[in-house]
């Protein structure tokens, strides 16, 4: 039989004899909820679901949270880790305890700190760029790869993905640029925005973001005190959403 072994950071103690702590005194509606709907068998009790797990699963768990399916459905989902290193997450069914999706994560081919530093350091001289976001993943024929993403310069995004085994990138994995326009400058922005905005600058911040791309954070302080905040697009100068803080 598997040994399960519940972190209690997550789990409270009582959880683990019916019910599932919910943290958050705004959530206590839901937590009496839950434990009501366990009490009259409506739920299935986190204990039991453990004792299942740890009779069909190897490995320890290490998180347990509270998920709701598209219907509202509770849902446990369960983050195991075995000795070799497979992470495996499962969302289970709170009514049935039947597991709905399974995903299994082999980290055992992930590197080390000097290797891996050895070869991103050759991956930026190469594209002289900046890395930003490195994460260790299994591609679609099994192999471990780190999914790597530079630094958005004047050509936008450029992700790669690099072989675990070798340090190679993967030829098909290299992302052409999301935006070919040009980044503005600070400047530019600025002489823009004043005609439109007034207020002492008191920050301008280029972020970078998956679904709106690269923009502008700046914070305007305005005469009676607030600060205005705005966010713009840092190709088209597009204000994205602007706001007044106290």
């Amino acid at each position: 039989m598997a040994q399960i072994q519940p972190r209690f950071s997550r789990i409270a103690a009582w959880s683990l004899a019916g019910g599932l702590l919910l943290g958050g005194a705004s959530q206590a509606a839901e937590h009496d909820a839950v434990r009501a709907a366990v009490a009259t068998g409506q739920y299935k009790p986190l204990s039991a679901i453990l004792n299942d797990i740890a009779a069909s699963q190897a490995g320890r768990v290490v998180d347990v949270e509270t998920k709701r399916g598209p219907q509202g459905e509770l849902r446990y989902e369960v983050k195991l880790v075995d000795n070799q290193g497979l992470k495996q997450e499962l969302l289970i069914d709170a009514a049935s305890g039947q597991t709905v999706q399974r995903v299994a994560k082999d980290r055992s081919q992930a590197l080390g700190m000097l290797e891996l530093a050895q070869y991103l350091a050759k991956l930026a001289q190469q594209h002289t760029s900046r890395i930003t976001d490195v994460e260790f993943e299994r591609d679609s024929q099994g192999r471990g790869v780190y999914e790597i993403k530079l630094s958005a310069d004047q050509l936008g995004y450029r992700k790669l993905v690099m072989d675990a085994a070798t340090g190679q990138v993967l030829p098909s994995a290299q992302a052409k640029a999301r935006n070919p326009a040009p980044l503005k400058r600070v400047d530019e922005v600025l002489q823009a925005l004043a005609p439109r905005f007034s207020g002492q600058v008191l920050e301008v911040e280029l972020e970078h973001d998956e679904s709106q791309g690269s923009y502008y954070d700046i914070e305007l302080l305005q005469g009676n005190g607030n600060t205005l905040k705005l966010k713009v697009d840092a190709r088209s100068l597009q204000v994205l959403q602007q706001k007044m803080e106290d």
